[in-house]
């Protein structure tokens, strides 16, 4: 009979026999003294932790219910022993090909936005990522492509949307390919890869071409943001007249106005105002929150990239995200549904 212990690792509860509890604890001390020297040693830290947990969680998912000793050794073996870490630089090249023979964890290729080598979002640089290709390359492959594709930027937007940014030090070596230990996490968080400009980081020095190529990618990456600020003032100064307009239109409806402001009359003297007698109010309603969403949120994502990339405003949690463009798709199918009934009242 074993005492079982109860731990919370990355905000995961965890059954864990004792013994295996001091492995882990003592293994974990051991890396917050060596990396608490370093910058960054508490977001190391907690990537770790993260990564343990992964690991954990895939033994819970093949049907083990408590941690044991068996389990905290194959994590220390994926992970990285404390004493390969602490060895001399001239023994480096012989621990990466014992890493290399003992990691039994292959890292997993996933696609996320790279937010050490972006232009714009991060999207093509996290594709370049993905498939192992030159990023500069990539890039300007796909501006000569928007030159003649047409809603190509359009298709950038969306996937800077829907595909994640890069945020800890685990997405980043599964955006890359490497495999996650403490190795490559520490390097990750402290140095990342060498840097060789603003913000940009490269596993080995550029030719001189791929140099060229990058300033003509970032002078029009600059000319392409200037455009998406100038497009998101005018999108949102659309949005205000339009939403006004509405709202005259909503109130006239209800009857809450008994004329039409002169000033709006006279922006649209085509348009038959004494429809507006003839329609339901909930119609009018409808239409106005429908309209209002359906417009409204694509403007308002708009927004949020442009100034989330100047560091404006905080990134949309997912869940946030994904309530968003569900509303949209609600309020345009249920516009729709509003626009095919407009014909029996007029």
């Amino acid at each position: 009979m074993k005492k079982t212990l109860t731990i919370n690792l990355s905000g995961i509860v965890y059954h864990i026999d004792e013994d295996a509890y001091v492995l882990l604890d003592n293994y974990l001390k051991n890396l917050r003294s060596h990396f608490r020297r370093e910058v960054g040693g508490d977001e190391i830290m907690c990537d770790i932790e993260t990564r343990i947990s992964e690991l954990f969680n895939g033994f819970i998912n093949d049907g083990i219910q408590i941690i044991t000793v068996k389990q905290v050794e194959a994590v220390i073996t994926c992970m990285g022993k404390t004493e390969d870490l602490f060895a001399e630089e001239e023994n480096e090249s012989e621990k990466k090909h014992t890493e290399t023979d003992t990691n039994t964890w292959k890292a997993q290729r996933k696609l996320f936005r790279n937010p050490d080598d972006r232009i714009l979002g991060g999207v093509v640089s996290g594709v370049a990522a993905y498939f192992g290709w030159e990023p500069v390359l990539l890039r300007l492959l796909f501006l000569i492509a928007g030159l003649f594709v047409q809603g190509l930027l359009i298709v950038y937007l969306i996937a800077w949307i829907i595909i994640p940014l890069a945020r800890t030090a685990t997405e980043k070596l599964q955006m890359h390919g490497k495999a996650i230990n403490v190795e490559n996490i520490g390097r990750t968080v402290t140095d990342g890869f060498e840097q060789t400009g603003e913000n940009v980081y490269f596993d080995k020095p550029r030719s001189v071409f791929l140099r060229l190529c990058d300033t003509i990618v970032r002078i029009a990456g600059f000319i392409i943001k200037l455009f998406l600020v100038v497009l998101g003032i005018l999108l949102l100064l659309s949005l205000l007249v339009a939403l006004f307009i509405t709202v005259v239109f909503l109130f006239a409806a209800m009857g809450w106005l008994a004329s039409v402001p002169v000033d709006i009359y006279q922006t649209l003297p085509a348009f038959d105002w004494n429809i507006l007698n003839k329609i339901p109010v909930y119609w009018v309603v409808g239409m106005f929150v429908c309209g209002l969403f359906a417009a409204g949120i694509p403007i308002m994502g708009l927004l949020q990239l442009i100034f989330q990339h100047f560091k404006i405003w905080r990134p949309m949690s997912r869940s946030v995200t994904v309530a968003l463009v569900l509303l949209w798709i609600l309020s345009v199918v249920v516009g729709l549904v509003f626009c095919t009934q407009l014909h029996y009242y007029l």
